[in-house]
């Protein structure tokens, strides 16, 4: 466990000296890059996992969340005893 947390500081490390060494106009898109990335890579994990733990239905219960906001707020908005 120890040498994997080794590695990790050490890859880090070596991508922070490497980061100083690149001009900002590369090192400004390029972080924007990684981060788009790393937030796909990240929710299509949780996806799969919300998908393996509770199925499909829970996939499009959840993309269905705006809509059922939508027609809350529809409601909500045209009640016969708007004050």
């Amino acid at each position: 466990m120890s040498n994997l947390i080794q590695n990790i500081e050490t890859f880090f490390d070596n991508a922070a000296t490497w980061g100083a060494g690149l001009p900002q106009f590369v090192l400004v898109p390029l972080i924007m890059i990684l981060a788009i990335v790393g937030t796909t890579l990240i929710v299509g994990l949780v996806i799969g996992l919300i998908r393996l733990i509770f199925g499909q239905k829970a996939i499009d219960f959840i993309k269905s969340i705006p809509q059922r906001l939508e027609s809350t707020t529809n409601g909500l908005n045209h009640s016969p005893n708007k004050q």
